[in-house]
């Protein structure tokens, strides 16, 4: 017995069509892929890690995610040019994708042909997190090249992200849930697979959503504070703290704000908030602050569920699904402890990306498990097609296909930071010694301090190492 031209060509096409990468993505999860490059960033080696982002181009399905690797990378190793780049990139191709009809109808032409693959198959879907990050990191570059009006663009782009996702997010409820009423064999598989899911909730902890963000919106208060624009500072430090009120940063800059602002009703009402007394103007004076970004998002996981299912035709068949998960619990990690003169402080925690990551997987596994038993439904199908047409030889081998693609879609922006905190003072004007600690991590840095302004310093873990970058705004 033999196949039948029809499913041959079928197992052939998806076999051999496509780049490398395209097919590597069918049988290789994403997570795998990336373990040896997280593994040289973890080193310190971000140099050498750069060249191990795969050249793809943007027809492939994770162009924008390669791209998104490729300027964190560059930035991690001090190459600001290609990181601007890359990310300059990433963000051309998106704005691309937001708006060309075409590449929409590609999408629904990839996820018809993922019902016989996976997930990894499709064009990737930068979440809302990673795009605010994407615009986060434009930001930074602008300032390491001395533009803060580019850098003020990027972070009302970042902000911009977030308002528009709290106005998508009804729409996608509502579409997800249509989703969930497609095919009854298909239903039943997806409520198995729900039941089955790993929990999120630990790692997840207070966050609301997978896409607010308080490390964005206090940077931009930074930045809004610096250049004199006391009222767009205020507001987006407010946004902040709506998300973040522990955060001292936060605190202490709406404190500090509402004095400057001169409302007697805003400083009593902020006073009363914070609970203690906004400090008086000290002159010959600068504020500094520091940003410190701590380790590596983790990686999505694969759990491979058994399910015995009733088909259809009356047999009884046990399937295996792969889902994608985070391991339920947050990264360990102490904040950075810093001194400067005699002072000795800690940065406080504004925003867990390791918390959005796996929110964001959770609002999206309907969705996913949805197609995941439509997948079941549709490789059942061509096997039953090939086994009645080819034998036991078509049966054998539609099934070692089906097995050996059968993979999660584990793919996410993995050299981002677990997860961010800050630190904010003020300190006399002039040559000062800032410095940092974070375990077995150390730094010191020479700092010049200018009265009346903010000196912005970018500090990163991995490992044991920590990267700085120092910034005048």
């Amino acid at each position: 017995m033999r196949l039948v031209p029809s499913t041959g060509l079928l197992l052939a096409g998806l076999l051999l069509g496509g780049c490398a990468s395209q097919w590597k993505d069918m049988f290789v999860s994403y997570s795998d892929q990336m373990v040896p490059l997280r593994n040289q960033l973890l080193l310190g080696h971000a140099a050498e890690a750069l060249p191990e982002v795969r050249d793809s181009t943007p027809g492939d399905d994770t162009f924008v995610l390669d791209q998104l690797e490729k300027g964190r990378i560059a930035w991690l190793a001090g190459q600001d040019g290609p990181s601007k780049q890359a990310f300059a990139t990433a963000d051309s191709r998106l704005a691309w994708e937001d708006n060309q009809a075409e590449y929409r109808l590609s999408q629904g032409l990839a996820q018809a042909g993922s019902l016989l693959t996976n997930d990894q198959t499709l064009a990737y879907q930068a979440p809302d997190y990673e795009r605010t990050m994407l615009h986060h990191y434009l930001a930074l570059n602008y300032l390491q090249r001395g533009d803060a009006d580019g850098a003020l663009v990027e972070v009302r782009r970042a902000n911009q992200v977030q308002e528009q996702a709290l106005k998508r997010r009804a729409d996608e409820v509502r579409k997800a849930a249509q989703e969930g009423e497609q095919e009854d064999e298909a239903g039943e598989m997806r409520q198995l697979m729900s039941r089955g899911a790993p929990e999120l909730d630990r790692l997840i902890g207070q966050v609301k959503n997978g896409f607010q963000n308080a490390y964005t919106f206090y940077f931009s208060g930074v930045l809004y504070e610096a250049a004199g624009d006391l009222n767009d500072a205020w507001v987006d430090y407010q946004r902040g703290y709506q998300i973040a009120p522990d955060n001292q940063s936060l605190q202490d800059a709406l404190l500090r704000l509402a004095r400057l602002r001169g409302s007697p009703e805003e400083l009593k009402e902020t006073e009363q908030r914070m609970g203690r007394k906004a400090p008086q103007p000290v002159k010959d004076e600068g504020q500094l602050v520091v940003l410190f970004e701590d380790g590596l998002i983790p990686a999505r996981r694969e759990l491979f569920l058994p399910l015995p299912i009733s088909t259809s035709s009356g047999d009884f068949r046990t399937f295996t699904v792969a889902v994608p998960y985070y391991d339920n619990r947050a990264s360990d990690g102490a904040p950075l402890t810093l001194s400067v003169g005699k002072g000795v402080a800690q940065t406080s925690e504004l925003v867990r990306l390791e918390a959005l990551a796996a929110k964001d997987l959770q609002e999206r596994l309907p969705g996913m498990l949805t197609r995941q038993a439509l997948r079941l439904v549709a490789k059942e199908q061509v096997r039953r097609t090939a086994a009645k047409e080819g034998g036991d030889v078509g049966n054998i081998l539609v099934g070692i296909f089906n097995t050996l693609s059968e993979r999660a879609d584990t793919r996410s922006w993995l050299t981002l930071p677990a997860k961010a905190s800050s630190w904010q003072g003020m300190v006399p004007a002039g040559n000062v010694t800032l410095t940092l600690g974070a375990g077995s991590a150390m730094r010191t840095l020479p700092l010049s301090v200018h009265a009346g302004r903010t000196t912005l310093v970018w500090v990163q873990r991995l490992g044991s190492g920590l990267t700085t970058r120092v910034m005048p705004l």
